[in-house]
């Protein structure tokens, strides 16, 4: 089966990556992603990258701001160093055959000269790069077109091509919380509804009142619902 590996240094992109490895998780499925903090276990990490290699048609590399100038305990680039796991992966990547390696930029990076990168790297700059907005809408439409270029190249399948069978085409585009969001606003008003009527046949309430009664709490549920939406595109456009 056709895998996504996803490589990244973590002192520069680490935020990234997380967010781009669980929207990835969403498209593809957890099965055909790679990533370190999630799969690599004790033992030799250079065996495990190359069997994680080996299930992999594309390799995406997280490039971040500092990604050429985080340096180790002697001031050395660490993009330069042999023994550096990031590095390694780009390398083992680069080598891969059959394998689509695909520079991800993100927090505004450009993409390095050849002549700033080790020569081992150098093919790395021969790589189309696709970057990711900062911004929620941004970055969303930056992530459906790496996702068309993954799948062309890389002959993944996506996971709601299957779960989301039978569906419409509007329930398929609509994220899973805003129908959750939609459900909630439905039940609420109608347990509004019935709860007034009851109050009312019991002698309760007046018709007045029970308009208003009505209209105050429909404007409470609208109200909340779009406070939790807001809340959900701040916490979406966050990494």
């Amino acid at each position: 089966m056709a895998g996504l590996f996803i490589s990244y240094r973590q002192a520069d992109s680490k935020a990234w990556a997380i967010s781009l490895r669980d929207a990835l998780v969403e498209v593809f499925g957890e099965s055909q992603v790679f990533f370190d903090k999630d799969t690599l276990q004790a033992g030799n990490w250079r065996e495990q990258i190359h069997r994680a290699l080996d299930r992999c048609t594309v390799a995406l590399v997280v490039i971040g701001p500092r990604w050429l100038t985080i340096v180790d305990d002697q001031d050395q680039p660490r993009i330069s160093l042999p023994d550096d796991v990031h590095h390694q992966e780009v390398v083992m990547a680069l080598a891969q055959p059959g394998m689509t390696v695909i520079p991800v930029l993100v927090d505004e990076a450009s993409m390095p000269r050849a002549e700033l990168l080790p020569p081992d790297l150098h093919a790395l700059c021969d790589q189309q790069a696709y970057k990711l907005g900062d911004t929620h809408a941004r970055r969303t439409a930056d992530l459906a077109v790496l996702v068309q270029a993954i799948q062309a190249v890389g002959g993944l399948t996506k996971v709601s091509q299957t779960s989301a069978e039978g569906q419409t085409p509007d329930a398929q585009a609509q994220p899973a919380w805003y129908r959750l969001d939609v459900s909630a606003v439905g039940i609420s008003f109608a347990l509004t509804v019935f709860s007034a009527i009851l109050a009312y046949s019991s002698g309760g309430l007046g018709g007045g009142e029970l308009m208003f009664l009505l209209l105050f709490f429909y404007a409470l549920v609208i109200g909340g619902k779009r406070l939790w939406r807001g809340f959900h595109d701040r916490q979406r456009s966050m990494v």
